[in-house]
């Protein structure tokens, strides 16, 4: 059975769609239609949370006792990872119900601001490193942090690009099925998350780390933000499975 969904934008756009798709974006749809939030999903929230705030304050304690030009690289990539970038995420996947009652569309518009926020920190925690090294006639992208930090920022500016398009599937349609572009994004962003966690955690490993911080609080930074991101991560993961799983599984037998 086929269905014709119209898109509300300037002029209607008619999109056909197999009956298991119309089912999966019906499901994307109505997720904002969820009563409050019970005490479970909350302590989840608050937990989530705590394990994301108490690592970055840290990580800010250590970048201030020692300070210099360069505290400010691992003051703009903690908080626009361990804060911004990671509550995109949780504010897109249903579970950060601080804001219960907006329906997705409004989801997706603090994903995406807090996303662009987040991005923009961490550019300006790139540049600012750049700079340190010039001064210091130090050579640029040498370690193993410093190239999976750059692969990392990289990947995660085409991410955000191609999540443009996501939102506005009309653009490429009917080349390309808007579904496949929301599942590609939601999959790509997961792997990126990832990766800015990483990248995050493996600053706490370098020199500077050990002129004011400790072994003890570089191993618990690690544990919270490693338990923070399966709690953030795990909502998407099992989403992006099942929609994978919709899209890419045996026809639907119903008619």
């Amino acid at each position: 059975m086929t269905f014709y969904i119209c898109l509300p934008t300037k002029s209607f756009y008619f999109i056909q769609v197999s009956k298991k798709s119309h089912r999966l974006l019906l499901n994307m749809s109505n997720e904002a239609n969820k009563g409050p939030p019970s005490a479970i999903t909350l302590g989840f929230s608050i937990l989530t949370h705590f394990l994301l705030v108490a690592p970055i304050i840290y990580i800010l304690v250590v970048a201030f006792q020692n300070y210099s030009f360069f505290s400010w690289h691992p003051i703009c990539m903690s908080v626009g990872v361990g804060l911004l970038i990671t509550e995109a995420v949780f504010s897109v996947s249903g579970e950060a119900y601080v804001a219960w009652k907006l329906p997705r569309r409004n989801r997706v518009t603090i994903h995406w601001i807090l996303h662009t926020i987040g991005l923009t920190i961490i550019g300006i925690g790139l540049i600012i490193i750049i700079v340190n090294k010039v001064n210091h006639n130090r050579s640029h992208f040498a370690t193993t942090h410093s190239q999976l930090g750059l692969t990392t920022i990289i990947l995660s500016v085409l991410t955000a690009a191609f999540g443009v398009l996501a939102n506005n599937t009309v653009w490429i349609y009917p080349r390309v099925r808007p579904i496949f572009v929301k599942v590609a994004h939601a999959c790509g962003g997961i792997g990126i998350t990832i990766l800015l966690l990483a990248t995050l955690i493996n600053g706490t490993y370098n020199d500077w780390w050990y002129i004011s911080g400790t072994t003890t609080g570089r191993d618990l930074t690690f544990a919270s933000l490693f338990f923070a991101g399966l709690l953030i991560l795990v909502k998407p993961i099992l989403g992006a499975v099942s929609r994978c799983r919709v899209i890419f599984g045996p026809p639907s037998s119903d008619t």
